[in-house]
């Protein structure tokens, strides 16, 4: 064997360096948004009826009234 470096070496030291990159990703994985969850506010006693609600809820500010527009 010569002591040269030849292509399938550097490929292979190609592909160690970019196994290495991979590792490092995989170490420390940022999580997706689709497991965030979303807290909704209890409500206070003394709190307006929800417009949405029926039998007269309290008013949890689950934010519906802003996002259709009232």
């Amino acid at each position: 064997m010569s002591s040269e470096t030849t292509d399938l070496d550097l490929i292979r030291d190609a592909l160690a360096a970019i196994g290495a990159r991979l590792d490092a990703l995989e170490g420390k994985p940022a999580p997706h948004p689709s497991s965030k969850t979303f807290v909704i506010a209890d409500a206070d006693e003394g709190e307006k009826a929800c417009a949405f609600e029926p039998n007269d809820r309290p008013c949890d500010h689950c934010s519906m009234c802003t996002a259709r527009g009232f």
